[in-house]
């Protein structure tokens, strides 16, 4: 068996941490991550549109809807077309939504405080940075990639 390239390992590390992070902030906190993204930014800037929630997000705009209908069926938001452009769909948070942030925004800061307990700001600023790298260069290589028939 060939050994890995220890840039690959640390892709692959990359991966593992993230769905590491994912199933513990929603066993944690009760909520999904990408759920409690779209609650928190709602609650933050009350009502917008599906498009300007995605952009913001960073979120596909088709799985942001499947994430919306899910929400919107547990009654954590409203969904209605924009008075000024049909063509939109605006989202807000129900009284239930609001209640639900206010009640784990204490739960979602002692959870980060546990998980970065002990990295200096140094260690912070230096992940952060790598992050940003890598995230620059992941989106550059998407917008030149080809077409392909199964991405619409």
């Amino acid at each position: 068996m060939p050994t890995e390239l220890p840039a690959f390992k640390v892709v692959q590390q990359l991966g593992r941490t993230y769905r590491a992070l994912l199933s513990a902030f929603d066993i944690n906190l009760g909520q999904p991550l990408p759920r409690w993204r779209i609650l928190l930014a709602l609650y933050q800037r009350e009502e917008r549109s599906q498009k300007d929630l995605a952009e913001d997000l960073r979120m596909d705009p088709a799985a942001l809807t499947r994430q919306v209908k899910a929400m919107q069926r547990l009654g954590l938001i409203a969904r209605r077309s924009d008075e000024r452009d049909n063509r939109l769909t605006n989202v807000m948070l129900t009284a239930q939504g609001r209640k639900v942030v206010r009640q784990t925004l204490p739960q979602r800061t002692r959870f980060f405080d546990q998980l970065l307990e002990g990295l200096s700001e140094d260690d912070l600023q230096s992940v952060s940075q790598l992050l940003d790298v890598l995230e620059r260069r992941l989106r550059g290589e998407m917008s030149r990639a080809p077409f392909r028939a199964d991405r619409g």
